[in-house]
């Protein structure tokens, strides 16, 4: 057949609760291919889970984000910005700090499987 393809990293999920991570990257997507998204990877950083990837995301289908939008309360957590309207904000604000995050465990609506979703930046925990 001569078909080859390339396998991806294992899904690990952890058990629900509050981790220090750190974002490693974020990632332009869409959601059931209709509205824009942001995929966010945190790296656990330190205990039994030390190493593993854990996602969240967030709607990114906005041209301005109020203080109800996962994003502007992520932002929040993270920095403290200027929140005049119009104001902008640029995601590096999320790299290179130790965050504390809460991770649930969710069951994907497409394939059954359950992975771990981060559902919320509790706080900076420090600047790496």
């Amino acid at each position: 057949m001569g078909i080859k393809i390339s396998l991806g990293p294992r899904q690990t999920v952890v058990p629900a609760g509050e981790y220090l991570a750190k974002l490693v990257e974020i990632k332009e997507g869409t959601f059931v291919g209709q509205r824009k998204t942001f995929e966010f990877l945190f790296e656990i950083a330190s205990g039994e889970h030390s190493g593993i990837i854990v996602r969240g995301f967030v709607n990114a289908n906005y041209e301005t984000f109020s203080e109800y939008t996962k994003l502007r309360q992520w932002a929040t957590m993270v920095a403290r910005f200027d929140t005049d309207m119009g104001a902008k904000l640029d995601l590096d604000i999320f790299f290179g700090k130790i965050l504390k995050v809460k991770v649930e465990t969710k069951v994907s609506k497409k394939t059954k499987n359950l992975f771990s979703n981060v559902t919320a930046i509790l706080g900076l925990e420090y600047e790496l």
